[in-house]
């Protein structure tokens, strides 16, 4: 028997020896190792994953990039791709804080000032932006509709008035929002108003060759302007050149007609004085009175 209670004990103490043993390696462990409680402060793990507990919120956050505020602004980044123009930007550009408005805290200290950028880019009579660029992301396509801007286009278009006054025509008294119609910087084709009164239309280029569109009544052409263009308004002038064997039908309307519409040179400006001032006097320089219409040089009557 007394065997047997010295085993018993000694198995216990054996027991008892590996029970402490495991506590202290499990404590060691759960020890924090090296360098470790830096890495949890500045919310990093061993593993790379995200810390848990408060480690959380020490961690540094980096700006958003802008495919990540796409995912939840994705009607705003559409915007801008599809028509934002020249704001095309990475967000944090304008964004430079961002998700930071509280109750109480002023709009503006979130949301930059368009002048941060543009300073006042019409002047001091339009510093309210948004009343007319109603979507900072899409500031052109975002305009307000033409009628609402008619009573301010010439606070920025001056010179188109100026040129508007300075020239009278029918397009004087026209207002902008006529022709500029449906959006702002909308251009309406001249045959809109104009079916093709002389010329078939190509394109407004074609027409403002001739006619500018603030001035149209002030025409001027390149010297390359070919008979046909002018033929559309005179008809029978350019058909007496047609059907004429005299040295002026060898020549282009604009040889004489130079640099702007309705300019009639004097015959001298080409032949100088061919016959004496004797025999010109009686006639008043009229050359006409002998050598007839310049067009074809038929005295009337005479065709």
């Amino acid at each position: 028997m007394k065997g047997t209670g010295n085993k018993w004990r000694m198995l216990l103490a054996i027991g008892f020896l590996i029970i402490i043993y495991g506590c202290v390696a499990a404590q060691e462990t759960r020890q924090p190792q090296p360098g470790a409680d830096k890495k949890a402060i500045a919310g990093e793990s061993e593993s790379g994953t995200e810390p848990t507990g408060a480690g959380i919120y020490q961690q540094k956050i980096k700006p958003l990039t802008t495919r990540q505020c796409a995912q939840c602004h994705y009607a705003v980044f559409s915007d801008i791709r599809d028509r934002g123009g020249r704001h095309q930007l990475s967000c944090t550009e304008c964004h430079e804080t961002f998700h930071t408005w509280k109750p109480g805290r002023e709009w503006s200290s979130v949301v930059p000032r368009c002048a941060t950028c543009h300073e006042l880019p019409h002047g001091p009579a339009f510093p309210e932006c948004l009343k007319c660029h109603t979507d900072p992301h899409a500031p052109i396509a975002g305009l307000v509709k033409a009628e609402a801007l008619a009573d301010d286009c010439i606070r920025c278009h001056a010179a188109q008035e100026n040129e508007l006054r300075r020239h009278k025509s029918a397009h004087t008294e026209v207002a902008c929002s006529e022709c500029h119609h449906d959006r702002h910087g909308y251009k309406p084709k001249c045959n809109e108003c104009h079916d093709e009164p002389h010329t078939p239309y190509t394109d407004n280029a074609g027409c403002q060759t001739c006619h500018p569109a603030h001035a149209p009544r002030n025409i001027t052409y390149p010297a390359t302007t070919p008979n046909q263009v002018c033929a559309g308004c005179h008809e029978e002038i350019a058909d007496k050149l047609a059907h004429s064997h005299r040295k002026h039908a060898t020549k282009p309307c604009v040889f004489c007609h130079v640099d702007r519409h309705g300019y009639v040179p004097h015959c001298t400006k080409c032949h100088s004085e061919p016959h004496s001032k004797k025999m010109l006097e009686p006639f008043k320089y009229n050359c006409k009175a002998c050598h007839g219409e310049p067009h074809n040089l038929i005295l009337p009557g005479h065709e």
